[in-house]
């Protein structure tokens, strides 16, 4: 029983724990709005939980989970939500700001919430799981019985999502939009497997630079302030009458770096998983904060009014997520993983 408990308890924080993070600690629902956390466990917990097991169940890393999570962002705003496509999703204009008519959606819009997808709804949670996970951090969690009702849920919450968008906003996207949409979604789930295993990436990284990799504090900043500045990009370039194109560029910039970065310090000696956690503390605040900020503004990024409990409920809810990081930090000692 205490060998099930171990392998069930990350499975279940990382479902809990990813809709917590995608919704709640970017400020689209409060904590007064916890009723709605059982349906996106089912699509966003259960998506992510699928994407990790079918990553390390393959000897994968984390290549393949961002890949996957590629794939997961794409099947959630192409084919469930639309947000890619419809001018008017949820009343808030979302396209017209770097709207491109032969494409039929906006480069600012599509490239900022399909990101936010894989960093945050997938990867972010992720790493918090694993990391409380311990010496299980890398290993599967779940057998068939578990993956096959992981699936089953995500197919009902996937269904319900698209359901209740539908009867939201009547919008379709057209054909070709579902059929580039489609094309997509199978490159990345067939990039994510092409991806080399782990032992495959012991071999490429032998030699490593002499540099050691930088203390985890370093990376926590460096993150926090990426994500910060990929977050606040649009509302400071509209503020200013700059195009989309500004932003999209700045957008890019932010996650090339951050790709370089992090591939480049995970190759230095004394690179280990403290060092991930302090990449999913960066992530963590970063949302904490826009999230808070759109609260202590009086509403939610949907619109809704708020007043201290959510506030409040904010800080606990993010204190709570940094709590597990601090956690996963146990015995961080010699463990090291490398980025594919």
């Amino acid at each position: 029983m205490r060998a099930f408990a171990r392998r069930i308890a990350p499975a279940l924080l990382l479902a809990i724990l990813s809709p917590i993070v995608a919704e709640f600690l970017l400020g689209d629902f409060t904590i007064r709005n916890l009723d709605v956390l059982v349906p996106l466990v089912m699509l966003y917990g259960c998506g992510a939980l699928l994407i990790r097991e079918i990553a390390r169940r393959s000897g994968r890393g984390w290549l393949a989970i961002l890949l996957l999570g590629a794939a997961y962002s794409l099947i959630e705003e192409a084919f469930l939500t639309q947000s890619l496509f419809n001018p008017n999703y949820v009343g808030q204009r979302l396209l017209d700001y770097g709207y491109v008519p032969a494409l039929g959606t906006s480069l600012n819009w599509s490239l900022f919430v399909l990101s936010i997808h894989v960093v945050w709804s997938i990867a972010t949670p992720i790493l918090i799981a694993e990391g409380v996970a311990g010496d299980r951090r890398t290993q599967p969690w779940l057998k068939v019985p578990g993956l096959t009702i992981t699936g089953v849920l995500f197919v009902l919450g996937a269904a319900g999502t698209a359901a209740f968008s539908r009867k939201a906003s009547p919008f379709v996207a057209t054909r070709a939009q579902f059929l580039v949409a489609g094309v997509l979604v199978l490159l990345a789930i067939a990039a994510a497997f092409m991806a080399g295993s782990r032992e495959d990436r012991g071999e490429r990284h032998a030699a490593r630079p002499a540099a050691p990799a930088p203390r985890p504090l370093a990376v926590f900043v460096v993150t926090l302030v990426l994500a910060v500045v990929f977050m606040g990009t649009e509302s400071f370039a509209r503020a200013h009458g700059m195009p989309a194109s500004v932003v999209v560029l700045v957008r890019v910039s932010c996650q090339a770096a951050a790709a370089f970065l992090i591939v480049s310090w995970s190759r230095r000696p004394g690179w280990r998983h403290g060092h991930y956690l302090a990449l999913a503390a960066g992530t963590t605040v970063t949302y904490a904060l826009f999230g808070l900020m759109a609260f202590l503004q009086g509403h939610t990024n949907l619109g809704e009014a708020t007043g201290p409990v959510d506030i409040a409920g904010q800080v606990v809810l993010a204190s709570a997520v940094l709590a597990l990081i601090w956690l996963g930090r146990g015995d961080d000692g010699a463990r090291r993983h490398n980025v594919p």
